[in-house]
């Protein structure tokens, strides 16, 4: 029950108090006849009606020019953003980049925009990337603008799906930062010492038994991530025993096919492709399947090809119990401090996704290296993404060239 209420237009606003407060807030009829409540933070009833009628009037205007008569704060959307981001967290919808987004509207954007209303954030936007760059004491690289605008364009699509703003009032987001610079990545006399060490490490006693089962998980799950190219994380980690395939290639050499789903955009739309992973003498790939198989209880008597041929829809990382680790990113930097390797060449601390572009810059480098074109396919992204992060790979294909080595009879 309303304390006190006033009308001010019959049937189009009225004034009203709420339990325990002493300021009247308008409640003001919209043309689809849907009410909008908006708080005048006023305490006298005739400066209150004096807001009311200003906020009346402002709304009819607002619908005659088509434009959204109930808006928004910027900052009362952003929250309920990053409380739908936090709810998929420690579920498979979550994102590792939903953590980037969710620091760049609680750090920056909800700071900086504020109470600011939607139809006034165009003008507003225009110097939001000078005031990350003043914050963080440089210019902001693109691909951490890339986080904030993909973080920002979130919010501004909720606000449009839900009538509270419309595009033509909306800012057009700019990405002007600075050109990211190379990956972290391991050359491959790193990545050979890498292997050797991490074998040991992960045998070491830890003082819980899951540490110790994570630690021999991690080492089978690096060297797939490696010789697959296949992302961290959600790609990696919801592999099922019947995505994985036998299969003879056209010379007769045994090969290893991995089918994963990838998620795309907000609605997580999947997109699904065959990974050959590297299987051969030197990377036996069956060996790494056939310790995953062995740690878990259930499939306890059945051969590696049974699992296989039978297309058992079981997660391929998992504990002992089951269960798959949340997060293998802080098991695997330890192992990287310990074994000084964490900075690469780079001046970048490396990650699990180091091994990504360890797969493609590899793959550019061989003797016989594959097209860029058939790398983009196998690696599930674009022809353009390969030349961006790579490119500067063809400089080493050429290197007899423009050295200037010739035969010499």
């Amino acid at each position: 029950m309303h304390n006190a209420t006033h009308v001010v237009i019959p049937k189009l606003c009225s004034l009203y108090k709420q339990p325990r407060s002493t300021r009247w807030y308008a409640r003001i009829k919209m043309d689809d006849g849907t009410w909008y409540r908006v708080a005048t933070n006023e305490l006298e009833l005739e400066a209150a009606k004096s807001c009311a009628l200003e906020l009346y009037y402002e709304a009819t205007i607002k619908g005659k020019n088509n434009l959204p008569q109930n808006t928004r704060s910027f900052s009362s959307i952003a929250k309920s953003i990053v409380k739908k981001l936090e709810s998929t967290r420690e579920t498979m919808q979550w994102k590792q980049t939903y953590q980037a987004y969710i620091y760049a509207i609680n750090k920056y954007q909800i700071p900086y925009f504020g109470h600011c209303k939607l139809d006034n954030l165009k003008d507003k936007y225009e110097g939001y990337v000078d005031y990350v760059a003043k914050e963080i004491g440089r210019t902001p690289a693109q691909s951490t603008l890339s986080n904030h605008h993909a973080a920002l364009k979130i919010i501004l699509d909720e606000a449009v799906a839900r009538g509270w703003a419309n595009t033509s009032t909306l800012p057009i987001i700019k990405n002007i930062g600075k050109q990211s610079s190379r990956r972290a990545t391991f050359e491959i006399d790193e990545y050979r010492s890498l292997i050797v060490k991490l074998r040991h490490w992960c045998k070491k006693p830890t003082h819980r038994k899951k540490d110790a089962e994570i630690k021999l998980l991690l080492y089978d799950y690096v060297l797939i991530l490696a010789n697959s190219g296949i992302r961290h994380g959600r790609e990696a980690m919801e592999i099922t025993w019947r995505n994985i395939s036998f299969e003879k290639s056209r010379k007769g050499n045994d090969i290893v096919t991995i089918n994963v789903i990838k998620r795309k955009g907000r609605k997580a739309t999947e997109e699904r492709r065959t990974v050959v992973v590297r299987h051969n003498a030197f990377s036996d790939v069956k060996k790494v399947l056939t310790r995953l198989k062995d740690r878990n209880p259930k499939f306890d008597g059945k051969t590696l090809e049974a699992i296989i041929k039978q297309r058992i829809d079981e997660p391929l990382f998992v504990l002992v119990d089951g269960t798959q680790p949340k997060r293998m990113d802080g098991t695997f930097k330890k192992f990287l401090r310990s074994s000084e390797l964490l900075v690469g060449a780079e001046n970048k601390d490396r990650t699990l996704y180091s091994f990504r572009h360890f797969y493609a810059s590899q793959q550019l480098l061989r003797k016989i290296p594959i097209t860029i074109y058939l790398l983009a396919k196998q690696m599930g992204t674009s022809v353009k993404m390969i030349e961006h992060h790579y490119g500067h790979m063809e400089t080493f294909q050429k290197a007899d060239e423009l050295s200037d080595w010739r035969d010499i009879d």
